[in-house]
């Protein structure tokens, strides 16, 4: 992966944020498997290889027992 923030960050970050935000908006509650599905579709509609990179980032570090891969 070319492209990535500090693990630390990536729960914090504004992607993140702007995501879960929209999510709780929608479902009225967050957990990782919503949040998980929420950034696979993100994964797979984006153009934009520096965001595929974070988002697939991002799930990877929602489900660290999976392996994330763009697209």
């Amino acid at each position: 992966m070319a492209n990535s923030i500090p693990d630390n960050y990536i729960f914090r970050c504004a992607l993140y944020k702007d995501v879960e935000r929209k999510v709780m908006l929608k479902q009225g509650y967050i957990n990782n498997d919503i949040l998980a599905q929420a950034f696979s579709t993100q994964l797979k509609n984006e153009k934009n290889v520096i965001l595929t990179d974070i988002y697939a980032q991002i799930l990877a570090n929602l489900q660290p027992d999976k392996t994330a891969q763009p697209g």
